[in-house]
């Protein structure tokens, strides 16, 4: 993201949205058209108001990344705010001096570190990353280093793509990395779809990633706030690791520190002429558009933009076979928590189906594990903080997903007890729901229940901003390769049986392919009864860090569009705290850009 301090809060709620939903319930009619140069268009019209929901998607996540650079795709989405040869700088020649020398001096910095690391290798130096660790060449060198940043910073004209944007109209300039795809969207009046076009073909054609050093300690940043600071942050990275064997799902987006201190613009070049060629790319329009009509400006601006001269390889590394059990034990200053995650299919896999309807019995306020936990048993509470992996439940903090990603899949069920309650206890009561599904069918009342309520779900999504809701659907499955799957995969859940949910249950849900993660509540004012939750506060600490008014004031919007969607009393509270401190936080910011 252009920085992640300043968007993840905005996107949060679409994007939870996005995972808790299956493939919409009601048809989109798309129309597709192909551009010369292998960029793939994707119009919707939508009439309701006078505006257009555009996005581009690259097929291209932290799955495509191989060790040495993980973290370069998101590191991309940042860079790709940073301008083109016209836009973001006073003097584009002598911005690009300075570009070459920073990346000299960098080829000197690089030889002076590879001597730190051996230093801490042979046990000499504790810290790579202390003052003193350095050598004095690489001392002398970083000081010409950053004069050379300085007066690159006095050249560049700050985001000036998104005050381009606002002038004309321009709403929810915004982006996300996952692990299978990179997207890119505004929402704009629809007499301003030109102007769209020559900004967006400029920035892929002519993207300059001007501040690329500067940026790269922008992300290290990010990783400390979203992972290393969080009180379960750096635990559920090591789970996801022990989790993914062998495929490149090992990593999170956000990158290993090492790597993303280290990237290269080089290999940046190299990445990007790779992934963000327009035959890796599709164009998505939501709107008050005629598509036969809209085409031709479409070619007018984006086929002057060279097909990419290297096909993007295939993921060729698949997750092996896990041969038994693996369990991650560990304590955190939070609530008590327990994962059970199971090895399971990739996205469209004939099981992928009835794995998502097992996931919506489990589900939500009515479902089994919410029946167990926290009315029968009393374990965990009644809702959570939210997070990667509270997502699909909605707020709850009881929840389970089947994750279809591209090239592997797992099911995953989560949960959060109340104070006093051992993790070890979560995770038996789960073991209780998952054999009840297993030895027994889902009655049919309840099966038809479940497909009703995500059909809903999906319906409500679809409205959400103008087409918001449309493109973001569209968008996960064309960034997955297949954008008729939106369509297709409401048809082939309605078609799942009890015995298919009783079948991947016991299929699944087996010993050996079972991963667990026990975090117990060490002594700590965030483990007490009525102690603040660790994730809440996470997200107040990131509004807080936000300085950006505008992008301050895109969050609230977003924010504020998504509560009628929140059900539960508890999230819809945390939501109106977060608000309200947000709002107090642009006050301060536009008062004192005012003095």
């Amino acid at each position: 993201m252009k920085n992640l301090l300043i968007r993840a809060v905005s996107i949060v709620a679409v994007l939870s949205l996005v995972t808790a939903v299956p493939a919409a319930a009601q048809n989109i009619e798309a129309e597709e058209y192909r551009l010369d140069n292998g960029m793939q268009v994707l119009m919707v019209e939508r009439h309701e108001t006078p505006t257009i929901m555009a996005s581009i998607v690259a097929r291209v996540g932290s799955a495509n990344e191989i060790t040495g650079i993980t973290g370069i795709s998101h590191l991309f989405e940042h860079m790709m705010f940073k301008g083109t040869e016209t836009i973001g700088t006073k003097d584009i020649v002598r911005d690009r001096e300075i570009m070459a020398q920073l990346d000299s001096l960098r080829e000197l910095m690089r030889a002076e570190e590879s001597l730190v690391r051996e230093k801490l290798r042979r046990g000499e130096i504790e810290d790579l990353s202390a003052p003193e660790a350095k050598t004095s060449r690489l001392r002398e060198i970083e000081t010409v280093f950053d004069s050379l940043i300085l007066e690159q910073r006095q050249l560049i004209i700050k985001d000036q793509l998104d005050e381009i944007y606002s002038k004309h109209g321009g709403f929810f300039l915004n982006a996300f990395t996952s692990d299978d795809m990179t997207a890119y969207f505004v929402r704009l009046p629809k007499n301003k779809i030109e102007l769209y076009m020559w900004l967006e073909s400029d920035r892929f054609k002519n993207p300059v990633f001007r501040e690329f050093y500067s940026e790269r300690d922008v992300v290290r940043e990010e990783r400390r706030l979203t992972t290393e600071s969080t009180p379960t942050g750096l635990i559920e990275e090591d789970f996801r690791a022990m989790f993914w064997k062998t495929s490149s799902y090992h990593w999170d987006v956000i990158g290993w520190p090492s790597d993303v201190e280290n990237i290269t613009r080089e290999q940046a070049n190299r990445y990007y002429d790779t992934y963000y060629a327009p035959n890796n790319l599709t164009l998505i329009m939501v709107g008050d558009l005629e598509p036969d009509k809209m085409i031709k400006l479409v070619k007018k601006y984006f086929e002057r933009i060279p097909r990419g001269k290297t096909e993007p390889p295939d993921v060729i590394t698949l997750e092996e076979r896990q041969y038994g059990e693996k369990r991650l034990i560990a304590e955190a200053e939070s609530s008590p928590k327990a994962e059970i995650w199971y090895h399971t299919v990739a996205w469209k896999h004939p099981d992928s189906y009835p794995l998502e309807i097992l996931a919506g019995v489990m589900s939500g306020k009515t479902g089994r594990l919410y029946k167990k936990l926290v009315d029968e048993k009393g374990l965990a509470k009644s809702s959570g903080g939210g997070g990667p992996r509270m997502i699909p439940g909605g707020g709850l903090s009881v929840a389970a997903s089947q994750d279809s990603k591209k090239y592997a899949g797992a099911f995953q069920i989560s949960a959060e007890g109340i104070s006093g309650v051992k993790a070890e206890q979560l995770e038996k009561a789960m073991y209780e729901v998952i054999e009840d599904l297993k030895n027994n069918p889902v009655p049919e009342e309840e099966l038809q229940k479940v497909k009703n309520q995500l059909k809903v779900q999906s319906i409500r999504f679809m409205d959400i901003m103008s087409g918001l809701g449309i493109m973001f659907r569209l968008g996960q499955n064309a960034g997955m390769g297949d954008w008729t799957e939106v369509n297709n995969n409401p048809k082939k859940c309605d078609l799942v049986t009890a015995a298919d949910v009783q079948r991947v249950a016991n299929q699944y849900f087996a010993g050996d392919q079972r991963n667990v993660l026990i975090i117990n509540s060490k002594a700590g004012p965030e483990s007490e009864e009525g102690g603040e939750d660790s994730r809440m506060a996470q997200m107040i600490q990131m509004i807080k860090s936000i300085k950006d008014p505008a992008r301050l004031e895109q969050m609230i919007g977003m924010a504020a569009a998504q509560m009628d969607q929140v059900e539960d009393p508890e999230q819809k509270k945390n939501m109106e705290e977060m608000l309200k401190i947000a709002n107090e936080q642009l006050k301060q910011l536009k008062a004192a850009e005012e003095k």
